[in-house]
């Protein structure tokens, strides 16, 4: 919520009306209901940051959504300066939040229309605060970095970056496996793959349209989800690519038991990607072992590194 200041416009007031509202749309579970509020909260106050925040959440079209997002941040940012809040203490600061949140959603919309100048510009700013996003701002960074080929760009920054979030880890395989010259740099790629496929064993899987979307199920499995369907267009870019990467997926899926019925399939497909051999000579090693062992195994095996 903002801060109390005689000076601001009262469109920006979250008191009255407007708050309980809003109070209200939070709470709710109901989509339909959410939107009557929010609607209502606009009529009341049209500027309102928050409501114009939700409002943008429950907007499909993303050229609509970048619209209420761009007015709105240009209009809480005029906000916070009239206030005198410095930026360095947005994160500090109950309407920076707001205005912190309204650029994460915008960021993610300006890389869902293509305009990743746009994308990366805010996907900066946002990493200047030390936000407590689960990662996301920064997986989106590495994401932007990927679709503009920056692959020297992203090895020297994950080289760097001591936080060790999901989009740190497929973005420095996906840049080392298409900076690659001969077999070491393979075998430094086919290292960075299992590293990240040991960090959540399924989102691959999600990426490549193995398994469903989770319907139901746990906090991590949306979050798994959500991350390889921001991920999930980078390996058909690049054909060598998502050959080799759909040889890792598909093996460590076989050898888990991932595959169920369509193994016989799946491990046609592995052949043609030329990955029979590795899967003939691991399934000899891993019997009934777990996720971890079995990743371990293909790691120290050099599996994928040719």
């Amino acid at each position: 919520m903002m801060k109390k200041n005689g000076k601001i416009d009262r469109a920006f007031n979250l008191e009255g009306d407007a708050e309980a509202l809003l109070d209200r749309a939070y709470e709710s579970e109901d989509e339909a209901e959410v939107e009557a509020l929010v609607e209502r909260a606009l009529e009341l106050e049209p500027d309102n940051p928050e409501a114009l925040l939700l409002r943008a959440d429950l907007t499909d079209d993303d050229e609509e959504r970048l619209s209420i997002l761009v007015g709105a941040i240009d209009a809480v940012r005029a906000v916070l300066k009239a206030m005198g809040v410095r930026a360095e203490d947005f994160g500090e600061d109950e309407l920076g939040l707001v205005y912190l949140a309204l650029l994460q959603r915008a960021a993610f919309t300006f890389f869902s229309v293509g305009e990743d100048d746009e994308a990366l510009h805010a996907v900066e700013e946002l990493l200047s605060y030390d936000l407590d996003d689960n990662g996301a701002s920064r997986n989106l960074y590495y994401r932007i970095l990927v679709e503009r080929e920056e692959w020297r760009r992203i090895l020297s920054e994950t080289e760097q970056d001591g936080d060790h979030q999901l989009g740190w880890a497929y973005a420095r395989l996906a840049a080392a496996f298409m900076s690659a010259h001969g077999g070491e740099g393979r075998a430094a790629a086919a290292g960075m793959f299992w590293n990240a496929l040991i960090m959540s064993p399924n989102v691959p899987f999600y990426m490549l349209g193995y398994f469903p979307e989770p319907e139901g199920e746990s906090e991590e499995e949306e979050e798994d989800f959500n991350f390889a369907s921001l991920y999930a267009d980078v390996w058909p870019a690049h054909r060598e690519l998502l050959n080799w990467f759909s040889r890792g997926v598909i093996l460590f899926g076989l050898l888990s038991g991932r595959f169920g019925e369509e193994g016989d399939d799946m491990l046609e497909i592995l052949g043609s990607l030329g990955g029979r051999a590795e899967y003939d000579a691991m399934s000899a090693l891993i019997k009934d072992s777990d996720d971890v062992t079995i990743i371990e195994t293909l790691a120290a095996r050099h599996c994928l590194a040719e």
